[in-house]
């Protein structure tokens, strides 16, 4: 059974007119400046990690943000969260602009917002024990007497199904999949109201995987949290979302609510994403032969003029390849940034989708 079987329809639901967000991303963009080693001169270069990305996210809402790897959606993550400065662009959140924030205004701010990272064993401290990690942000943020802290712990570990003894075991005497339990423990000690999930399940078996997506879902029905969620997996994006944005090569290319773009995505790029989803029907599997996208991603030290698809898109043109198009509305909170978007949806270059029937 896959992850999203466990989980049944809608996982997470804004159900009528969107709220006021809580998180707004306006123009982000993150480039590094690299030397390159020469013989003589050394080259310097800057890798476009994030290109010009804007969004919104809505108390209690989850925003999934898929792409393939090196697209930049882990490093969008962290930007939020100020855990790396962006090159530009603003990030409100509740409704405070985080680069006008003293460093002080905002440490205190985090406690507002964490981060569940991928590698659940890598992100913990294995020189301290369980009870010390969980405790570290009620400390650093003063949300319990030191006499409760220990009582505090061990209502977090239930709250993510570990027993209260583990709280005086340290890391490695854990699987990974507990591990990302403590993980998860410690982003909601400090009691936010986001949290930046960067691909919390991807490193984990199948059966565990469904496992933990199903406290997050109970999580956030019972705490309120909002999630930006990062992931590759379109099943599992597709059950945990309310809505989804689809990266590539530092831009997003395709937003919309989840219903919207699962049953008629207009990017090419998107579409591609979809035809690549294995399919265990060996009739569906023959309608797609040759759906999957070629080439190479390119370099993000040199994005390509124009739609940076283009160089991997049939359906390219010499428009594409000389102006770069904006996220333009094609429907009801459904924006893509293709040219031709209403003639993507319609010819499907990549034949079948797996969501088709």
């Amino acid at each position: 059974m896959s992850p999203s079987a466990a989980l049944g329809p809608g996982a997470s639901q804004v159900v009528g007119e969107r709220q006021e967000a809580l998180l707004e991303v306006d123009g982000l963009v993150v480039h590094y400046r690299i030397t390159g080693a020469g013989k003589v001169f050394r080259k310097h270069e800057t890798v476009h990690a994030v290109d010009g990305v804007s969004f919104d996210l809505a108390p209690r809402e989850t925003l999934g943000l898929v792409g393939e790897s090196g697209c930049g959606k882990s490093t969008t993550g962290r930007t939020v969260l100020y855990l790396e400065r962006p090159t530009s662009g603003r990030v409100r959140f509740e409704g405070r602009d985080l680069s006008e924030l003293t460093p002080g205004e905002l440490t205190a701010l985090r406690s507002r917002m964490q981060i569940v990272f991928q590698d659940p064993i890598g992100a913990l401290n294995p020189r301290h024990t369980v009870g010390q990690l969980i405790s570290e942000p009620l400390r650093v943020h003063d949300l319990v007497p030191k006499a409760r802290r220990r009582e505090r712990v061990e209502e977090l570990l239930g709250l993510v199904g570990l027993p209260a003894d583990a709280a005086s075991r340290f890391p490695h005497e854990f699987s990974g999949g507990q591990c990302q339990r403590v993980g998860i423990a410690r982003a909601i000690a400090a009691e936010p109201a986001l949290l930046v999930l960067d691909e919390p399940v991807s490193s984990l078996d199948v059966s565990v995987q469904a496992q933990i997506l199903q406290l997050l879902v109970d999580l956030q029905e019972r705490l309120g949290l909002a999630y930006l969620f990062i992931a590759h997996d379109l099943a599992v994006v597709g059950e945990m979302s309310d809505r989804v944005a689809v990266m590539y090569l530092g831009k997003i290319v395709e937003i919309a609510e989840r219903d919207a773009l699962y049953a008629r995505p207009h990017h090419p790029y998107t579409q591609a994403l979809f035809s690549a989803v294995p399919v265990p029907d060996p009739a569906v599997r023959t309608g797609r032969d040759g759906a999957v996208v070629s080439g190479e991603v390119p370099s993000s030290l040199s994005p390509p003029p124009g739609c940076r698809f283009h160089t991997r898109c049939p359906l390219a043109q010499e428009r594409c390849r000389a102006e770069e198009p904006s996220l333009e509305p094609v429907g009801q909170g459904h924006e893509v940034a293709c040219h031709f978007a209403e003639a993507a949806a319609t010819a499907r270059p990549f034949g079948r989708l797996a969501t088709d029937g």
